[in-house]
């Protein structure tokens, strides 16, 4: 009888450990428009925390991503889980076309309520500061920028670049932030023009090319110039006194997956004390102002940031991007 007993348990265990070993682990897939590098940051620590859970992401610039959300949309079926793009009126777009998933996080409820979708589709996760990236060798002393009307110095005229906001959220944002300034409306950027400067599609590029030397200065995004900067590069950034561009990118769960579960769980452990510090390691600025940042005081700069209206700028994004297309191409 304690034979057979035994024999029973030994059976029951080899049993329930196959069941474990054969059991299928959770996926969730995120599209991204951040930095290769802060995404690995934290699949690394999300999958460490979280073994049973297979977390992928693609990552481009937000122009890519929505291409490919709205190919896949096309086609089917979006492959996302979720979506983590650079700025707020991309997910008043979503939540409008019904592509969202409502999900309040219990990691949210410290989080300002204007970085919160009020019905709960979406939250801002990070906080993507845009000043002014400039070289250390060529920039130097009373020269170095303080605030966006530097750009406009004619010493640095043809010297000076931008991400092209058709194919960047946070640039896109950021020219909403200038266009709904009574302080710099279209004249600001017809003022860039003026001062010849250059664009490109990358907002990496918008600080390589500073990096290099071959722009003096460009509008550009905090971690990426900080990201060069901790390599070596020749790179300077500031906050604009007047105002810094202030994008609070919001996450977000894809209606209809199929992995809610564990997209639930990967947007949690986002917005967690946890998760906001890997972001901070990897020079992004928390949604959570319970951590403190050595280099930035986090409250005075969004309370000195430049305002958008996410609505508005929703109804006159096209108008606005026609606009700055035409300023642009003007001889």
């Amino acid at each position: 009888m304690k034979r057979a007993l035994l024999v029973l348990c030994v059976l029951s265990v080899l049993l329930a450990s196959a069941i474990t070993v054969g059991a299928p682990k959770m996926k969730v897939m995120l599209y991204s428009s951040m930095k290769d590098s802060q995404l690995s940051a934290l699949q690394k620590a999300f999958s460490k925390k979280y073994p049973d859970i297979v977390f992928d992401y693609y990552t481009a610039g937000t122009g890519k991503v929505l291409t490919k959300l709205a190919a896949e949309q096309q086609a089917g079926g979006i492959a996302a889980d979720m979506i983590w793009v650079g700025e707020p009126t991309n997910y008043v777009e979503f939540k409008q076309q019904g592509l969202l998933e409502k999900y309040v996080s219990p990691e949210a409820k410290t989080i300002n309520a204007i970085y919160k979708d009020k019905d709960g589709y979406y939250c801002g996760a990070r906080i993507v500061g845009l000043g002014i990236a400039y070289n250390t060798n060529n920039v130097k002393g009373k020269d170095i920028p303080k605030d966006w009307s530097d750009l406009l110095n004619p010493k640095f005229k043809g010297f000076l670049g931008m991400t092209d906001p058709a194919f960047s959220g946070t640039t896109l944002y950021t020219v909403a932030a200038f266009v709904q300034s009574p302080k710099y409306g279209y004249d600001f950027l017809k003022a860039l023009k003026a001062n010849d400067i250059k664009l490109v599609q990358g907002s990496s590029d918008s600080v390589t090319k500073v990096g290099s030397g071959e722009w003096d200065m460009s509008i550009a995004v905090d971690y990426i110039a900080k990201d060069q900067m901790g390599q070596g590069s020749p790179v300077g950034f500031v906050y604009p006194a007047g105002g810094a561009s202030i994008v609070a990118s919001p996450i977000a769960i894809v209606k209809g997956t199929k992995n809610l579960e564990a997209a639930k769980i990967l947007y949690d452990y986002i917005l967690s004390l946890d998760g906001q510090k890997v972001l901070v390691e990897a020079n992004t600025i928390p949604i959570r102002t319970e951590i403190k940042l050595p280099d930035v005081d986090l409250g005075k700069l969004l309370a000195n940031a430049l305002p958008v209206d996410d609505y508005k700028l929703v109804a006159e994004k096209d108008d606005m991007l026609d606009k700055f297309v035409e300023i642009m191409r003007k001889k």
